[in-house]
């Protein structure tokens, strides 16, 4: 079974919506037609989510890629008239003209070089985070983005929960004081991003209907097929090809903050990893890392340091915390976040500040209640089709949806370097103190890759 972060929603500590969730939703534009997609990627999440988009009554797929050929079958049953190919490339040339909109849902490492692709046919993108596999590679998709002038959409679905407008409101309101630190616990590593290093050196059979060759996307260095990496297999859990749990899940419980705080990237980052050495496992990523992150002031914001806890790392209780409620994200397997202000401390669970609450409770009743600025959105993938139908932006760009990988994608870095402090210059969009990890932010990619979108990174 290919499980996604969907899966994994019983992590967040209280995913329900708070029950005082405003119910104003923005009014949805009566569809006129349906949005014809272009999809590249079909299995595991992209059938999620291209069932959601399908299930919307907006949208129908006219043409389908996925290295994996047995993954285009349920699309053949669901979409009959669908064009069906291997190689997305070929898709897009010879279908275009016949689509709407494209859909990018395959290994990370494959994203920037789909989009770079994409972007040439000038229509709206939906790309999954994180939004590039390095630094760069999002970098250079948010300005092509930008330069190309189309609509964009990243698959940060928490980001069109009610939740994260009602933390955003709150924050703006100054009812809360100002943002001091968070604590982020995040539970997932030890269900789909741990896989035995000695894995890489397996080479069993490359399975049927697999084209191995295109799975590796632009990679520059080309491996032998290895186990268990491919179809449905946990990709993210090796450096080549994902860029671990951090990355994966900084959009479900740093990213309701990154919109709330209006924050941009941080000025330094450290990961703390005891008994992991990079040297040993240069492909695989820390099972028990801690991660700080200094976001410097903006405004009237005050400086802001986010800490994320990944499995055994047990984040501090909130002192705030009533005494008889029980707080054990490692136990629990939660993934969330609680949040000292000056004023009162929040907490809340992962996907979209789920369940967000002043805590204690005796607070929580006493709390002024701002009024609702924000629209709300009704459904991520609505948001999508709609913005595509109305030809305007959407809730979620790239330029949001980068923001928030961005700084994933440095923790990343940061695992590479255990214990030691680098520091971040945005203006520069480079570290200051070490070359070793300028050299990480970009990617490994073919002469083939490099000839033909390299002028982008």
């Amino acid at each position: 079974m290919n499980l996604t972060t969907r899966d994994f929603l019983k992590l967040s500590g209280g995913a329900a919506l708070a029950g005082a969730v405003d119910s104003a939703f923005a009014a949805e534009a009566a569809p006129q037609k349906k949005v014809r997609l272009a999809a590249i990627g079909t299995d595991g999440q992209a059938n999620g989510d291209l069932h959601n988009f399908l299930n919307s009554g907006l949208a129908e797929i006219v043409c389908a890629a996925d290295v994996f050929a047995p993954s285009l079958d349920w699309v053949r049953r669901e979409q009959p008239n669908a064009k069906f190919y291997t190689d997305y490339r070929k898709m897009l040339k010879e279908c275009e003209g016949q689509y709407d909109a494209i859909t990018i849902v395959v290994p990370d490492h494959i994203h920037c070089a789909a989009f770079l692709e994409a972007v040439q046919y000038k229509v709206p993108v939906f790309c999954e985070k994180p939004l590039g596999h390095t630094f760069a590679e999002t970098v250079a998709m948010m300005r092509k983005a930008k330069e190309a002038g189309i609509i964009t959409h990243v698959g940060m679905q928490g980001n069109s929960f009610p939740t994260t407008q009602i933390l955003r409101e709150w924050c703006e309101s100054g009812e809360l004081g100002q943002a001091q630190e968070a604590h982020i616990y995040c539970n997932a590593v030890r269900f789909f991003y741990c896989e035995s290093p000695d894995n890489i050196n397996e080479h069993p059979a490359i399975p049927n209907g697999l084209d191995w060759e295109l799975w590796q996307g632009p990679n520059g260095t080309r491996r032998p097929y290895f186990k268990g990496i491919a179809p449905g297999g946990r990709w993210r859990c090796w450096a080549p090809y994902g860029a671990g749990c951090l990355t994966d899940w900084v959009c479900h419980i740093l990213g309701p903050l990154v919109t709330a705080l209006d924050l941009d990237m941080p000025v330094a980052v450290t990961c703390d990893a005891p008994g992991f050495d990079p040297a040993k496992t240069p492909y695989s990523f820390p099972l028990n890392p801690r991660y700080k992150f200094e976001f410097p002031a903006k405004g009237p914001r005050h400086a802001f340091t986010a800490y994320w806890y990944d499995v055994d790392r047990a984040a501090p209780r909130p002192e705030a915390l009533e005494a008889d409620q029980r707080f054990d994200p490692v136990a629990d397997g939660w993934a969330g976040a609680w949040v000292k202000c000056e004023k009162e401390t929040i907490m809340y669970g992962s996907h979209g500040a789920s369940g967000v609450r002043v805590i204690p409770q005796a607070r929580m009743r006493a709390f002024k209640r701002p009024p609702a600025k924000y629209p709300r959105v009704r459904d991520h993938y609505r948001e999508f089709l709609n913005a595509v139908l109305e030809k305007r932006p959407t809730n979620t760009p790239f330029e949001l949806g980068g923001k928030v990988s961005l700084m994933g994608l440095l923790g990343t870095v940061a695992t590479r370097f255990p214990g030691r402090r680098l520091t971040f210059d945005e203006k520069t969009m480079k570290f200051t103190n070490c070359e070793e990890a300028n050299a990480l932010l970009r990617p490994d990619w073919s002469a083939e890759a490099m000839a033909r979108y390299g002028a982008a990174l």
